[in-house]
Protein backbone atom coordinates (compact mmCIF):
# COMPACT_ATOMS: atom_id res chain seq x y z
CA UNK A 1 0.00 0.00 0.00
CA UNK A 2 0.75 3.68 -0.67
CA UNK A 3 2.64 5.37 2.80
CA UNK A 4 0.59 8.08 2.57
CA UNK A 5 1.99 9.71 5.75
CA UNK A 6 5.61 8.74 4.97
CA UNK A 7 4.88 10.96 1.42
CA UNK A 8 3.75 13.76 3.69
CA UNK A 9 6.28 14.06 6.13
CA UNK A 10 8.57 14.56 3.23
CA UNK A 11 6.90 17.70 2.22
CA UNK A 12 6.56 21.05 3.49
CA UNK A 13 3.77 23.57 3.24
CA UNK A 14 0.29 23.45 3.49
CA UNK A 15 0.02 24.25 -0.07
CA UNK A 16 1.88 21.00 -1.19
CA UNK A 17 1.02 18.91 0.99
CA UNK A 18 -2.88 19.61 -0.11
CA UNK A 19 -1.67 18.87 -3.19
CA UNK A 20 0.40 15.55 -2.37
CA UNK A 21 -2.57 14.32 -1.20
CA UNK A 22 -4.63 14.96 -3.99
CA UNK A 23 -2.13 13.17 -6.09
CA UNK A 24 -1.83 10.67 -3.79
CA UNK A 25 -5.72 9.77 -4.27
CA UNK A 26 -5.56 9.53 -8.00
CA UNK A 27 -2.56 7.27 -7.52
CA UNK A 28 -4.84 5.03 -4.97
CA UNK A 29 -8.00 5.03 -7.52
CA UNK A 30 -5.33 3.95 -10.33
CA UNK A 31 -4.09 1.11 -8.28
CA UNK A 32 -7.68 0.03 -6.70
CA UNK A 33 -9.63 -0.03 -9.62
CA UNK A 34 -6.97 -1.32 -11.79
CA UNK A 35 -7.19 1.64 -13.93
CA UNK A 36 -5.65 4.23 -16.17
CA UNK A 37 -5.89 7.65 -14.18
CA UNK A 38 -4.88 11.10 -15.25
CA UNK A 39 -4.74 14.55 -13.31
CA UNK A 40 -5.45 18.17 -14.71
CA UNK A 41 -2.63 20.30 -16.15
CA UNK A 42 0.20 21.15 -13.67
CA UNK A 43 2.86 23.62 -13.66
CA UNK A 44 6.94 22.70 -13.87
CA UNK A 45 6.97 23.40 -10.27
CA UNK A 46 4.18 20.86 -9.07
CA UNK A 47 5.44 18.13 -11.63
CA UNK A 48 8.90 18.65 -10.15
CA UNK A 49 6.85 17.31 -6.78
CA UNK A 50 5.74 14.23 -8.06
CA UNK A 51 9.03 13.42 -10.10
CA UNK A 52 11.64 13.98 -7.01
CA UNK A 53 9.20 13.65 -3.58
CA UNK A 54 6.56 10.92 -4.74
CA UNK A 55 7.04 8.94 -7.78
CA UNK A 56 9.24 6.44 -6.07
CA UNK A 57 6.53 5.75 -3.59
CA UNK A 58 4.19 5.04 -5.58
CA UNK A 59 3.02 1.80 -6.33
CA UNK A 60 1.57 2.31 -9.66
CA UNK A 61 3.59 3.73 -12.86
CA UNK A 62 3.57 7.49 -13.39
CA UNK A 63 4.43 8.91 -16.59
CA UNK A 64 3.62 12.49 -17.88
CA UNK A 65 2.47 14.18 -20.95
CA UNK A 66 1.71 17.60 -22.21
CA UNK A 67 0.91 17.10 -25.90
CA UNK A 68 4.25 17.40 -27.87
CA UNK A 69 7.86 16.55 -26.36
CA UNK A 70 9.08 19.91 -24.84
CA UNK A 71 5.90 20.79 -23.37
CA UNK A 72 6.25 22.77 -20.15
CA UNK A 73 2.57 22.05 -18.75
CA UNK A 74 1.91 18.84 -18.38
CA UNK A 75 -0.68 15.79 -17.19
CA UNK A 76 0.49 12.92 -14.35
CA UNK A 77 -0.92 9.55 -15.80
CA UNK A 78 -1.08 7.24 -13.44
CA UNK A 79 -1.08 3.13 -14.75
CA UNK A 80 -1.15 0.39 -12.23
CA UNK A 81 2.18 -2.01 -12.38
CA UNK A 82 0.38 -5.09 -13.28
CA UNK A 83 -1.46 -3.00 -16.42
CA UNK A 84 0.40 -4.61 -19.55
CA UNK A 85 2.13 -2.10 -22.07
CA UNK A 86 -0.60 -2.79 -24.52
CA UNK A 87 -3.41 -1.68 -22.08
CA UNK A 88 -1.25 1.60 -21.76
CA UNK A 89 -0.45 2.14 -25.30
CA UNK A 90 -4.16 1.97 -25.82
CA UNK A 91 -4.86 5.12 -23.76
CA UNK A 92 -6.58 7.83 -24.91
CA UNK A 93 -4.80 11.02 -23.48
CA UNK A 94 -7.74 13.35 -22.38
CA UNK A 95 -6.34 16.34 -23.96
CA UNK A 96 -7.20 18.47 -27.15
CA UNK A 97 -5.77 21.27 -29.46
CA UNK A 98 -7.84 24.19 -30.33
CA UNK A 99 -6.70 25.99 -33.25
CA UNK A 100 -7.49 29.27 -33.00
CA UNK A 101 -7.06 31.56 -35.92
CA UNK A 102 -7.29 35.53 -35.97
CA UNK A 103 -9.53 37.79 -38.20
CA UNK A 104 -7.65 40.36 -38.24
CA UNK A 105 -4.10 41.92 -38.08
CA UNK A 106 -4.16 42.55 -34.53
CA UNK A 107 -1.07 41.46 -32.95
CA UNK A 108 -2.28 39.12 -29.87
CA UNK A 109 0.10 38.14 -27.03
CA UNK A 110 -0.20 34.42 -24.88
CA UNK A 111 -1.73 37.00 -22.05
CA UNK A 112 -4.53 38.00 -24.44
CA UNK A 113 -5.22 33.95 -25.15
CA UNK A 114 -5.03 33.06 -21.92
CA UNK A 115 -6.96 36.12 -20.21
CA UNK A 116 -9.83 35.19 -22.99
CA UNK A 117 -10.35 31.45 -21.87
CA UNK A 118 -10.31 32.15 -18.15
CA UNK A 119 -12.92 35.27 -19.12
CA UNK A 120 -15.12 32.24 -20.05
CA UNK A 121 -14.63 30.58 -16.84
CA UNK A 122 -12.06 27.89 -17.69
CA UNK A 123 -9.71 27.07 -14.58
CA UNK A 124 -6.28 27.56 -15.06
CA UNK A 125 -5.69 23.60 -14.60
CA UNK A 126 -7.66 22.78 -17.49
CA UNK A 127 -5.31 24.80 -19.96
CA UNK A 128 -1.95 23.44 -20.93
CA UNK A 129 0.95 25.34 -23.21
CA UNK A 130 -0.34 27.72 -25.50
CA UNK A 131 1.75 28.20 -28.74
CA UNK A 132 1.79 31.15 -30.97
CA UNK A 133 2.84 30.85 -34.16
CA UNK A 134 2.47 33.50 -37.25
CA UNK A 135 -1.49 33.82 -37.18
CA UNK A 136 -2.69 30.45 -35.71
CA UNK A 137 -2.60 29.98 -32.03
CA UNK A 138 -2.48 26.57 -30.54
CA UNK A 139 -3.74 25.74 -27.29
CA UNK A 140 -3.64 22.63 -25.86
CA UNK A 141 -6.53 21.63 -23.63
CA UNK A 142 -7.97 18.92 -21.51
CA UNK A 143 -10.28 17.40 -23.65
CA UNK A 144 -13.37 18.12 -21.60
CA UNK A 145 -14.04 21.06 -22.09
CA UNK A 146 -12.81 22.04 -26.39
CA UNK A 147 -15.86 21.64 -27.51
CA UNK A 148 -17.42 24.61 -25.28
CA UNK A 149 -14.27 26.09 -26.63
CA UNK A 150 -15.24 25.35 -30.14
CA UNK A 151 -18.44 27.06 -29.99
CA UNK A 152 -18.18 29.79 -27.37
CA UNK A 153 -14.45 31.33 -27.79
CA UNK A 154 -15.32 34.00 -30.52
CA UNK A 155 -12.79 36.79 -29.31
CA UNK A 156 -9.32 37.20 -28.30
CA UNK A 157 -8.69 40.98 -27.00
CA UNK A 158 -10.93 42.68 -29.79
CA UNK A 159 -9.78 40.34 -32.28
CA UNK A 160 -12.59 38.22 -33.79
CA UNK A 161 -11.48 34.42 -34.24
CA UNK A 162 -11.93 31.20 -35.76
CA UNK A 163 -11.90 27.92 -33.51
CA UNK A 164 -11.14 24.30 -34.54
CA UNK A 165 -10.66 20.88 -32.61
CA UNK A 166 -7.82 18.71 -33.76
CA UNK A 167 -5.61 15.64 -32.09
CA UNK A 168 -2.64 16.42 -29.92
CA UNK A 169 -0.93 13.54 -32.12
CA UNK A 170 -0.83 16.02 -34.71
CA UNK A 171 0.88 18.46 -32.99
CA UNK A 172 4.14 20.03 -34.49
CA UNK A 173 6.45 22.36 -32.30
CA UNK A 174 9.56 22.43 -31.91
CA UNK A 175 9.97 23.77 -27.83
CA UNK A 176 11.41 27.63 -27.19
CA UNK A 177 13.95 29.48 -28.13
CA UNK A 178 16.89 30.73 -26.44
CA UNK A 179 20.01 33.70 -26.56
CA UNK A 180 23.51 31.98 -25.15
CA UNK A 181 24.78 34.29 -22.85
CA UNK A 182 28.48 33.68 -21.16
CA UNK A 183 29.57 35.40 -18.00
CA UNK A 184 31.87 34.93 -14.80
CA UNK A 185 30.18 35.42 -11.57
CA UNK A 186 31.87 35.72 -7.90
CA UNK A 187 29.36 33.05 -6.65
CA UNK A 188 27.02 31.02 -7.55
CA UNK A 189 24.34 32.88 -4.92
CA UNK A 190 20.84 33.68 -7.25
CA UNK A 191 21.29 37.38 -6.42
CA UNK A 192 24.60 36.91 -8.73
CA UNK A 193 23.45 34.46 -11.54
CA UNK A 194 19.72 36.43 -12.04
CA UNK A 195 22.04 39.82 -12.37
CA UNK A 196 24.45 38.45 -14.85
CA UNK A 197 21.26 36.79 -17.08
CA UNK A 198 19.09 39.58 -17.28
CA UNK A 199 21.23 42.31 -17.16
CA UNK A 200 19.75 43.75 -13.73
CA UNK A 201 22.33 45.49 -11.29
CA UNK A 202 22.72 42.88 -7.87
CA UNK A 203 20.41 45.72 -5.83
CA UNK A 204 17.53 45.89 -8.15
CA UNK A 205 17.32 41.78 -8.24
CA UNK A 206 17.40 42.21 -4.69
CA UNK A 207 14.07 44.03 -4.24
CA UNK A 208 12.40 41.54 -6.90
CA UNK A 209 13.69 38.22 -4.73
CA UNK A 210 12.54 40.57 -1.53
CA UNK A 211 9.57 41.18 -3.14
CA UNK A 212 8.41 38.00 -3.86
CA UNK A 213 8.65 38.01 -7.79
CA UNK A 214 11.72 35.88 -8.31
CA UNK A 215 10.86 32.25 -8.70
CA UNK A 216 13.95 29.48 -8.82
CA UNK A 217 12.91 25.86 -10.35
CA UNK A 218 9.49 27.15 -9.97
CA UNK A 219 9.37 28.26 -6.87
CA UNK A 220 9.27 31.54 -5.03
CA UNK A 221 12.20 32.62 -3.19
CA UNK A 222 12.97 35.43 -0.82
CA UNK A 223 16.57 34.47 -0.16
CA UNK A 224 19.41 36.56 -1.81
CA UNK A 225 21.96 33.91 -1.16
CA UNK A 226 20.41 30.70 -2.39
CA UNK A 227 22.72 28.43 -4.42
CA UNK A 228 22.44 27.92 -7.70
CA UNK A 229 23.03 25.02 -9.70
CA UNK A 230 23.70 23.58 -13.16
CA UNK A 231 20.12 22.90 -14.59
CA UNK A 232 17.98 25.03 -12.78
CA UNK A 233 15.59 27.40 -14.20
CA UNK A 234 15.08 31.14 -12.88
CA UNK A 235 11.56 33.36 -13.48
CA UNK A 236 11.82 36.79 -12.72
CA UNK A 237 7.93 37.84 -13.03
CA UNK A 238 7.66 40.74 -15.97
CA UNK A 239 10.93 40.11 -16.91
CA UNK A 240 11.14 36.42 -18.50
CA UNK A 241 13.06 33.13 -17.53
CA UNK A 242 16.39 31.53 -18.23
CA UNK A 243 18.28 27.99 -17.48
CA UNK A 244 21.43 27.52 -15.61
CA UNK A 245 22.96 25.67 -18.56
CA UNK A 246 26.65 25.05 -17.56
CA UNK A 247 28.81 25.92 -14.62
CA UNK A 248 32.31 25.85 -15.60
CA UNK A 249 36.36 26.31 -14.75
CA UNK A 250 37.21 28.97 -11.77
CA UNK A 251 38.96 31.89 -14.00
CA UNK A 252 42.14 33.21 -13.09
CA UNK A 253 40.62 35.87 -10.81
CA UNK A 254 39.00 33.55 -9.40
CA UNK A 255 35.26 33.97 -10.73
CA UNK A 256 33.34 31.41 -11.85
CA UNK A 257 32.68 30.79 -15.35
CA UNK A 258 28.79 29.69 -16.84
CA UNK A 259 26.24 29.40 -19.42
CA UNK A 260 22.92 30.54 -19.21
CA UNK A 261 20.54 30.27 -22.03
CA UNK A 262 17.59 33.43 -21.75
CA UNK A 263 14.60 32.53 -23.04
CA UNK A 264 13.31 34.79 -26.00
Amino acid sequence: MINREAILKRITGIDDKIFVSKIIDKALKAQNSHCIISTDFLDPYQSNIIKKSIASSLEVNCVFYGGYAAAEREIAIFCPQGMSLSDFHSFKYPLKIIEVKTKSRITLTHRDFLGSLMGLGIKREKIGDILLEDDICRIIVIGEIAEYLEYNLLKVGNANVEVTLTDVGEIQHQGPSFREIKASVASLRLDCIASSGFGISRSKIGEFIKGDKVSLNWEKTTSLTKQVSEGDTISIRGKGRLIVDKVGAITKKGRISITLLKYL
